[in-house]
């Protein structure tokens, strides 16, 4: 070894492919990149997606899906995971099957439902699957509003992600971020709960256009930075310090369309977001759904 060379940092993101390079897989490798680590994926579905929305989907063999996922694990180590879009309850239980047993192994699980626009990516059955036996496994889930009412029951003020935070938590999950943006106020707040502190991330509230992978890039920056050693409210502060300055100036890729702006700059010069703890005297919560009921509330949200 010359003194030039050096190791480098393994994370995977096990996602779906977006045909527009703007979210998924593409988007997560992305991150990885900017935040300095190197980036393996294993594809969980193709999608013929663009920045009008998802045309089609189709999720690939098992086989292959598995074969995927333990080549990386096994051959390069991935100190970190991250999942997007899976597709499928059997997609889903193949991936939790390969990671279970992986020790020391960050997971991050991001439970892509819907696309900004289009059909959705993952189906009912997946979801209930996903919440049975990949958030058990989780370092941190990070759903937004909308996906956290398909895991943990109507979120659409502060009072109800708290609650739905400690439901998800109540799952198995070490923590959970829920992402603001949809919330209302002068503020977007993201709010982080790990079993003990609700944390409120905040950040003025942007008149934003059509945003594509803002969610995909925040979970990815996260899991690179957890794959660097970072414990997981430095590694939350650090994603989401990067993300606010890379909106500072978005990419138009068509029409009103944007993505992030120059990541790589943002990372190297973002101040980690201030976090305020606030731990309001909360009224008791119902025990965890099972899983049919957790298909059943789906339902009416939908």
């Amino acid at each position: 070894m010359t003194g030039t060379e050096r190791d480098v940092t393994i994370v995977m993101s096990i996602a779906s492919s977006d045909s527009s390079g703007a979210d998924g897989v593409q988007a997560d490798l992305r991150a990885f990149a900017a935040a300095g680590v190197h980036g393996t994926c294993a594809v969980s579905m193709l999608s013929a997606q663009g920045t009008r929305g998802v045309r089609k989907v189709s999720p690939l063999p098992p086989d292959l899906v598995r074969a995927q996922i333990e080549t990386v694990l096994d051959d390069l180590q991935p100190r970190a995971v991250k999942t997007g879009a899976l597709g499928n309850a059997t997609t889903v239980e193949i991936i939790a099957d390969a990671l279970r047993d992986r020790k020391n192994l960050a997971l991050v699980v991001d439970p892509v439902v819907n696309p900004t626009r289009g059909r959705a990516l993952t189906d009912d059955a997946g979801v209930a699957t996903l919440a049975r036996e990949l958030i058990p496994m989780a370092t941190l889930v990070t759903p937004n509003r909308d996906e956290t009412s398909r895991l943990a029951g109507r979120a659409r003020g502060l009072d109800d992600a708290r609650r739905a935070c400690r439901t998800i938590v109540d799952l198995g999950a070490k923590a959970v971020l829920i992402k603001g943006g949809h919330f209302t106020g002068n503020d977007a707040i993201d709010l982080f709960y790990d079993g003990k502190d609700f944390c409120e991330l905040r950040a003025p509230r942007r008149d934003l256009p059509t945003m594509l992978g803002l969610g995909s890039t925040l979970s990815a920056l996260i899991t690179a930075f957890l794959a660097k050693g970072e414990p997981v409210l430095d590694a939350v502060r650090r994603a989401h310090g990067a993300l606010q300055r890379a909106l500072e100036a978005p990419r138009r890729l068509s029409d009103n369309v944007y993505i992030v702006g120059d990541l790589d700059e943002a990372v190297a010069n973002a101040a980690p977001t201030v976090v305020t703890v606030r731990n309001p005297t909360l009224v008791p919560i119902a025990p965890v759904a099972t899983t049919s009921a957790v298909a059943d509330e789906r339902s009416n949200i939908a």
